[in-house]
């Protein structure tokens, strides 16, 4: 087993010893950013990166996502309906609305839908 040793110098290496300190699995990060080079090297340059690195973001997407929603909602506060309907009831208005969003949401996945029924 091989192991390496570098020597990362002050003022000219600092982007590379940030990028390391922000990563959660050093050893696993710089396999990987050695073996990308290699691949570089290789001639399998473009390719390899661009889908390296749409896979890397399309993983984080989810948390992302759920991380801007969480906070967009954080602040907002429901106020209690003053409608003296029965609970559990629906507001045929509101229900209408819901169901021509979701129709015209849906509707260029349609086909999608029904074939997989």
């Amino acid at each position: 087993m091989s192991h390496i040793h570098v020597r990362l110098r002050d003022g000219i290496d600092d982007d590379i010893g940030a990028w390391y300190e922000a990563q959660a699995d050093k050893s696993a990060a710089i396999r990987e950013a050695i073996r990308t080079a290699m691949g570089l090297q290789n001639g399998d340059a473009q390719g390899a990166v661009v889908k390296d690195t749409v896979e890397r973001e399309l993983a984080r997407l989810p948390g992302v996502v759920a991380d801007a929603v969480r906070d967009a909602l954080s602040s907002y506060r429901l106020q209690p309906s003053e409608d003296p309907r029965e609970p559990g009831t629906e507001d045929p208005e509101l229900a209408a609305r819901l169901d021509g969003d979701l129709d015209e949401f849906l509707s260029p996945h349609r086909e999608d839908l029904n074939s997989d029924v």
